[in-house]
């Protein structure tokens, strides 16, 4: 059995679905643009026009990935199966005994190329954008280019192969850690041994540190050797990235920028459950497409008198109840009420029931 109906056909169907999909993003594109303009007048005063043109084309890629694709999935999907219903079109295929899954396959294969498509658009266009955008306003108003890293002040930090750091001062521009104490602590729980030092500095490799003593430890907790060093080279590797506070959040990072900010906390020994639900949420935003444009052509086999208006109400109607229900999983998850798996896809779980009850009951 044939999984498409037609190259006629399906080329016919996704020709009529990127065309209203694409007119859709170019629409909330355009509005939003107006809005953000008018909203950012007094902050973008001393700005010339053309500066502003090119801050408008560097949010681009957000305002498409995060408002414009959702909705335009959903009015797409429900606003293209609405219009051939009414136009009769579906029931002439269904008349000759093609089943409504091979019609509507097309559109659901381009889902879930739209959905590993969205992904690879927020690593590779969205998250640089914000790159340049920020660089470009600093320049704008006469400052340096900031870092994703901030320094930080009187930390403890839980390292890898249980070292414990505190730090009086970490400068994360060049990775330099002033007024520490170190202790490495057994696979007993004992101290193996203790380091303070005026500052450590990152090699490209390791820490080195500089000006202190180095004590170790026997196995009853006695102080077995003291060492004053100027110099003392190490073995401890802990990541630079531990120790400065990264700016950004989840969302604005890489996929794999997220994986390890999210393990980096839970390692640190902070509540990494917030991190670990908003991971999550980001990798399910990529497949939220794909239930949206499946609930999208089952409600658009519903026959409608005026498709527009009602494609218009469903998107908005669902894009609303969505927006409420990852909210509540992300509100659960990071609270640890729920599993950070199950909050951050919360909504993708609803709308996969939804669509697989739609799908079943669907009718044309």
């Amino acid at each position: 059995m044939k999984l498409f109906i037609g190259k006629t056909y399906s080329t016919f169907l996704l020709r009529q679905f990127i065309k209203v999909f694409f007119v859709t993003i170019v629409f909330i594109l355009g509005l939003s643009f107006i809005v953000r303009t008018l909203q950012g007048i007094e902050a973008t005063r001393g700005f010339g026009f053309t500066q502003i043109i090119l801050l408008r084309i560097l949010e681009a890629p957000e305002i498409i990935s995060r408002e414009c694709l959702l909705a335009s999935c959903m009015f797409a999907s429900v606003y293209t199966m609405s219009t051939l219903t009414k136009n009769r079109e579906i029931l002439a295929l269904r008349s000759c005994g093609v089943s409504i899954y091979r019609i509507i396959s097309p559109l659901i294969i381009l889902g879930a190329l739209i959905g590993g498509a969205s992904l690879l658009f927020e690593n590779y266009a969205v998250v640089p954008s914000f790159d340049l955008r920020g660089d470009l306003i600093n320049r704008l108003k006469g400052e340096e280019p900031k870092g994703y890293y901030m320094d930080r002040s009187n930390i403890i930090v839980f390292g890898e192969n249980d070292i414990i750091y505190k730090i009086d001062k970490y400068g994360a521009e060049n990775k330099v850690m002033n007024g520490i104490m170190i202790i490495k602590k057994t696979m007993e729980g004992s101290i193996d041994y203790r380091i303070d030092a005026e500052r450590a500095e990152w090699d490209g490799g390791r820490w080195v540190f500089h000006n202190g003593i180095r004590r170790t430890f026997s196995a009853e907790g006695q102080i077995d050797k003291r060492e004053l060093f100027e110099v003392l080279e190490t073995e401890i590797r802990d990541d630079p990235l531990y120790f400065g506070r990264d700016t950004r959040t989840i969302e604005n990072m890489t996929v794999s920028d997220a994986y390890k900010h999210t393990r980096m906390m839970k390692r640190m020994g902070f509540d990494h459950r917030r991190y670990l639900t908003r991971f999550h949420r980001k990798l399910a935003n990529s497949v939220t497409y794909f239930f949206i444009i499946i609930i999208g052509l089952s409600l658009g086999s519903m026959s409608f008198k005026n498709a527009l208006v009602i494609s218009f109400s469903m998107t908005l109607g669902i894009v609303l109840v969505f927006f409420f229900i990852i909210e509540i999983g992300t509100t659960l998850g990071s609270s640890g009420r729920l599993s950070p798996i199950i909050g951050g896809w919360l909504g993708n779980i609803i709308f996969l029931f939804i669509a697989i009850f739609l799908l079943r009951r669907l009718r044309v």
